[in-house]
Parts: C-alpha cells; structure tokens; sequence
C-alpha cells in the first residue's frame, strides 16, 4: 500500500489570494519540506535528457520580447534571512485501532535564504524529526498528519532561483514538488495529508523525499498561470526515470481554478497483470472567497494506471477566518476509491488559535471510515503546536 504523505502548507495563510511571483523569503509555514545545496547535473549534450532540461531552461527565449517590454525587476540590497520553526502533534485514537493508541512526533525546521539583491536567490532547508510515526495508530491509506514518518534528519531542499521579470522565473535544484505543484492555498491549516497533496500522485516527489529538479513559472499577479517541472524519478538524484508535471491556474481577486496532468517515466508494477509500465494522472483545484471570512475549495485528481490501491480522490472543504486575529476554524471530507472492497472517508475539523506572534494553537478531531468492512471506525484527536522564531 502506498502511503499518502502530503505537504505542510501555510498554517497561518490568509484566506486572501497573494501573487507568488515575488522572490521567495522565509518561510512561514507548517512545511515538512527542506533543501539541499545544488548539484551540478552532468549530462551528455548528446543526451535527450540534456536536450530536455536545456529546453526547460530556455523557454524564455520564446517570450523576450514579451518580457523586454515588462517592467525590469526592482533590485534590492543583499540580504540574508533565517528562521526556526518547530511543529509538534499529539495523537490519540479512539475506535479502531492499529499497533499502538497515542502518538507524539515534533518536526524542527532551519530555513535560510540568501536574496543577491539581483534576480538571483538561493535558499535551502533543514528537518528533522523524531517521535512516533503517527501511521501506526489507524493504518489507513490517507494518513492522519502530514508530519508523519520514520524519524529522519537532512538537508531537505538546496534550490537557486533566477527571476527573469516581475512573472518568469526558474527554480533548479533539490525541490519539494508540493510547494510548487498541485496545491490548494487556502487548505493549508489542515493537518491530513490529503489536503496538502492530492493522493493519486503517487509518483510526485515531496514530503519527506524531495528531488533534484528543474522547473519554469510563467505568473502575472492574476488571469492565466503556467508553469512546468521535470523532477528525478529515480530516488532523489538519479534522472534515468524522471518525473513530469505541468499545471495551469486561473487566478481572480476572490478565485483560483488549477488543473494538472503529471507523467512519470520508470517501470512500475501493475496490480492485475503485474506488467510494467510508465504511469500518469492529473487533477484539478478550485476555491472560492464569497465573503471576506469565508472560503471553500473542492478537489478531483484521478491516477490512469493500476498501479496502486487509490484510484480516485474527491475533497470539498470551507476555512472560515472570523477576525484579523489569525484565527481559522476548517472542515473537510476527503474520499479515496479504488479497488474493492470499498472507499475511505476522512473527516476533519480544526481550530488554529494564535497565542503569541510566535505560537499557535491547534486542536483537530478526524473521522475515519475505513476501506475494510471488518474495521470500525477511528476517531483521532490531535493537538498541534507551532512554534516559529
């Protein structure tokens, strides 16, 4: 069975819509994902997967015109940023039950970026965590916190970024996909896997095993959104299977719509006939802010291949923000299918409550209903802390 592990999003993320184009500072966001320093890929000239990458890199080329006429990138002075951020879970399951009823896990997070005061940025992490594997406690397939694995400590993620304008740039090096890809902004309070990454794409390299990788974002503030990566698809650096996605959105003042398709070039193991083959999927993302403290979001994505138990994944959620105090109370249920003997139904409530500028408060319940009809169902209650200074 293939683990669902989605990425931490922003757990303080307004519900507003912001540009992401702007040079990557700190982050402040619950984010299991990490960087380490950039490799240099030596490739063949001669080699398709050197002709790939060099087009990947030059797609600017096409729009210089375009992007001549744009405004130039304001510089800034050089600076350099770092940050901590500690997230710690506290898990306990009532009703079903696997090999153990309590878990306690902490993720530490180091993050740092250095911003040349030109296009150029370089930024990277550093995780670890330790405790228990919070899996052990429902093995279900969606999984109960996105925090949740084997106690690890890397350098996560290494990245170099050049901004060509005010809406290109390029980002190569070790990447956690999910902080690009295949998200949904306004869902990043949640703590269940799913709401970070969409469970179908099995092959997508994020959380806890980022890639070596290179991607292009073409992003105006609002209207049409395109961007595209080839990832490693063999383990982290290994480019002799790679992996695709390419995603386009539609940006508003009070709506994003997303859609992507994502390929991955390896062999792989079918369930029925146990041949071979190359794999795929694709998805797509929308919410909706009707009021200023309201939003709601729906999720679809679909793997094409029987390769893996979850065949298809349906969410829909709404995140209600009642003050400008950074409050944020969220419900959502989340379905996997696949093959018998049934679906999954995961339920989830939370209440993020900021104590300090520094710390948060989060209680969450989750509602299992698991795929075996033998199994009764789980209820999960959580309390998660976030420290970051």
């Amino acid at each position: 069975m293939t683990r669902i592990h989605g990425s931490i999003a922003d757990a303080c993320s307004a519900v507003k819509f912001q540009s992401s184009v702007t040079k990557p500072t700190l982050l402040s966001s619950i984010d299991p994902r990490g960087v380490t320093p950039c490799r240099m890929l030596l490739l063949s000239p001669q080699s398709w997967r050197f002709r790939l990458l060099f087009a990947l890199m030059s797609i600017h080329i096409g729009t210089a015109a375009a992007v001549a006429s744009e405004a130039e990138t304001p510089t800034t002075a050089e600076a350099f940023a770092q940050g901590f951020q500690l997230i710690s879970d506290h898990s306990t399951v009532g009703g079903f039950s696997a090999d153990q009823q309590k878990a306690h896990r902490a993720l530490l997070t180091w993050q740092w970026s250095y911003d040349t005061g030109s296009a150029w940025t370089f930024a990277g992490d550093f995780k670890a965590l330790r405790g228990d594997n919070g899996e052990a406690l429902t093995d279900n397939v969606q999984g109960i916190s996105n925090i949740d694995a084997d106690p690890f400590s890397k350098l996560y993620q290494a990245y170099a970024q050049y901004q060509f304008s005010q809406t290109q740039r390029v980002k190569c090096g070790q990447v956690d996909a999910n902080l690009e890809f295949a998200m949904v902004p306004v869902a990043g309070a949640f703590i269940s896997p799913p709401l970070g990454i969409t469970p179908t794409a099995i092959a997508l390299p994020t959380y806890n095993k980022p890639a070596l990788s290179c991607s292009y974002f073409y992003e105006p503030s609002q209207g049409w959104q395109a961007m595209t990566g080839v990832f490693a698809g063999r383990g982290q650096t290994d480019f002799t299977e790679q992996f695709y996605i390419a995603e386009t959105r539609y940006v508003t003042t009070h709506a994003r719509m997303s859609a992507g398709y994502w390929h991955h070039h390896g062999d792989w193991k079918l369930l029925n006939d146990m041949q071979l083959r190359a794999i795929s999927g694709w998805y797509l993302n929308y919410q909706y802010q009707w009021h200023p403290q309201w939003t709601g979001f729906v999720e679809l994505s679909t793997l094409n291949d029987d390769v893996d138990e979850t065949h298809q994944h349906r969410m829909l959620g709404v995140v209600f923000s009642p003050n400008e105090s950074g409050q944020q109370l969220g419900v959502m249920l989340s379905q996997v299918s696949g093959p018998a003997p049934g679906d999954e139904h995961l339920l989830e409530a939370f209440w993020l409550v900021p104590l300090t500028a520094q710390l948060q408060l989060q209680p969450v319940i989750q509602q299992i209903d698991h795929k075996a009809d033998d199994r009764s169902n789980s209820t999960v209650a959580t309390l998660r802390l976030l420290l970051q200074f």
